[in-house]
């Protein structure tokens, strides 16, 4: 799929970050769930854009990603953020997926790039995992590789062209589900013991040390905001996975970057 990371030199990354800041001040210091990048232009929600849309011929597959992002806008649950792209017909979105609390991914980043093939709806949407070299989990490969009955990749379930039954949101909310949350009932465990946890852990905050080096384009000002406020609990709970060893290595290196990164770490409580 096509790449739009951002590059080392990036001239456009003030602009996003003050873009993003008055976002964030203008909306009550809340992040916006869902908006579109047009030009570097954050319209909030695609609401200005949206009222376009009828102003254009559109394709059949322009007309129906555009029902994904109004399925988006109306049900993202406040743990899942997207950006949606329109480059020139090539539409493109970027998600961040919030770790499940109680489980070694908790205040995890978890990003992935989503882009329609020319025959979506008949064949899924291709989906990669912005893995940074690291297995989390079986089902997100180090090649990016998102592994998900969804998607087709098994067997055992076929995407459907019924917006109602296979959307975006949907493979949101199963990568979620069944991958970054621990849920008992289900069949896919994170938790399974002390020395698996703490493995995972460890994957997960070279993960984030990963994201707060190169955070992904249009989310820089998010993840540089959301890891200054997390930093305390993420510390923590790395105490907690690491049998409160001040000197792990991991650890020492997450509370350096949380430093580096502006928070208030002087007086902190363990």
């Amino acid at each position: 799929m096509e790449s739009f990371a951002a590059g080392k030199e990036d001239q456009g990354l003030q602009k996003r970050l003050n873009r993003d800041e008055y976002g964030y001040f203008k909306h009550k210091k809340r992040f916006k769930q869902f908006g579109v990048i047009v030009n570097d232009d954050l319209l909030v929600h695609g609401d200005e854009y949206n009222a376009g849309w009828k102003l254009h011929e559109e394709d059949l597959l322009t007309k129906r990603i555009k029902e994904e992002w109004r399925i988006l806008m109306e049900g993202l649950p406040d743990t899942i953020f997207v950006r949606a792209y329109e480059r020139n017909n090539n539409h493109l979105l970027r998600a961040v997926i919030l770790g499940g609390k109680g489980t070694p991914l908790q205040d995890g980043l978890f990003f992935f790039d989503i882009s329609f093939p020319p025959s979506y709806p008949n064949d899924p949407p291709i989906v990669t995992y912005h893995s940074y070299g690291y297995e989390l989990h079986p089902d997100l490969e180090s090649d990016g590789k998102v592994c998900l009955d969804l998607l087709n990749t098994s067997t055992r379930k076929k995407w459907s062209t019924n917006l109602s039954k296979a959307n975006i949101l949907k493979v949101l909310l199963s990568i979620q589900e069944n991958i970054l949350n621990s849920n008992p009932d289900k069949p896919k465990k994170i938790i399974l013991s002390l020395d698996s946890n703490e493995e995972t852990f460890r994957s997960n905050g070279e993960t984030m040390l990963n994201v707060m080096h190169k955070p992904p384009k249009d989310f820089e000002f998010f993840v540089e905001h959301y890891f200054r406020t997390h930093a305390r609990t993420i510390l923590r709970a790395c105490l907690a996975y690491t049998d409160r060893n001040l000197q792990d290595d991991i650890y020492s290196r997450l509370y350096e970057a949380f430093l580096m990164n502006g928070s208030a770490l002087n007086y902190f409580d363990l």
